[in-house]
């Protein structure tokens, strides 16, 4: 079956921004993506590609009022994406705390945590904004995650689920909507060696079956957040953590109002490329 490659440039470049537009069509279905030098490739199949659904793009449209964004398209036999994404991914280090690399990566010396994850399809390597937003977030509050239970909603790589076993939780679960996702994830756990954490396949529906939890990560979209946040709320414990990303600044007044509706307590965010992470608590537990 042949593929569609669409060719993103951007100017000025900032991986930051290639990253997120990477997530943004991996909601439209783009199944593979590959940097350049100035962009990046992203990769459907043929028979799915929509050039109408790219002009209707919101984060396209969001990022072209700040940077020049030109993409060209053509029609290619297929390949190992998994090879492709080995080529160009790299380590990241957050905070000077924590290294994300592949297992075929040198460690560095010197870091507190080492997260090994295989650069699949699955979101979460750990480059895009948010996911290291998140991983901030967990650094920052590593004392209220031991002896604690997690959920990590919209899992992905599990590389969140990964971090908050690494910073003490008790038992940790993830849940994502993709079989991909899943596979990956138990690829992920079993290389770093946490046997606590539990991976399930289906979407918030799940956690009516859950006993509560302590602390809940959701690093989705802004819109299923919206939709799916009473779910989460009812799943957590009395004086529990939420802590939420993958939506804009210019979203954070939403969010918050629909968290503070439900009778969660805003705290504080952290926010990188226009994008944000935010913890919000049930009651005062010093967060």
């Amino acid at each position: 079956m042949n593929t569609t490659e669409v060719t993103f440039t951007l100017a000025p470049y900032e991986e930051a921004v290639a990253d997120a537009l990477m997530a943004a069509l991996g909601d439209l279905g783009y199944d593979g993506f590959t940097y350049t030098d100035d962009g990046f490739a992203a990769y459907i199949p043929a028979a799915r590609f929509d050039a109408g659904q790219l002009e209707r793009s919101e984060a396209l449209a969001y990022f072209a009022n700040q940077y020049a964004i030109r993409w060209t398209v053509r029609e290619i036999e297929d390949r190992d994406w998994n090879k492709e994404w080995e080529d160009h991914f790299t380590p990241i280090v957050v905070d000077n705390r924590i290294q994300v690399r592949a297992g075929f990566h040198e460690p560095l010396p010197g870091m507190e945590y080492e997260i090994i994850i295989e650069p699949k399809m699955s979101f979460g390597t750990g480059h895009h904004a948010t996911t290291a937003l998140m991983l901030r977030l967990i650094l920052q509050h590593k004392e209220q995650f031991a002896g604690k239970r997690v959920l990590d909603m919209g899992c992905g790589t599990g590389i969140l689920a990964i971090m908050a076993a690494k910073a003490g939780a008790r038992e940790v679960t993830g849940i994502d909507i993709d079989e991909w996702a899943y596979h990956n994830a138990m690829e992920n756990i079993r290389n770093n060696h946490a046997d606590h954490i539990t991976i399930r396949i289906g979407d918030a529906s799940l956690l009516e079956t859950e006993a509560p939890f302590d602390i809940i990560l959701a690093n989705i979209n802004r819109n299923i957040l919206l939709e799916d946040m009473p779910r989460y709320i009812a799943r957590l414990a009395p004086g529990g953590l939420l802590v939420m990303s993958g939506f804009y600044l210019q979203d954070l007044p939403l969010i918050r109002e629909r968290a503070e509706t439900l009778g969660m307590k805003y705290r504080h965010h952290e926010e990188e490329a226009q994008w944000v992470a935010a913890c919000f608590y049930k009651k005062d537990t010093g967060c």
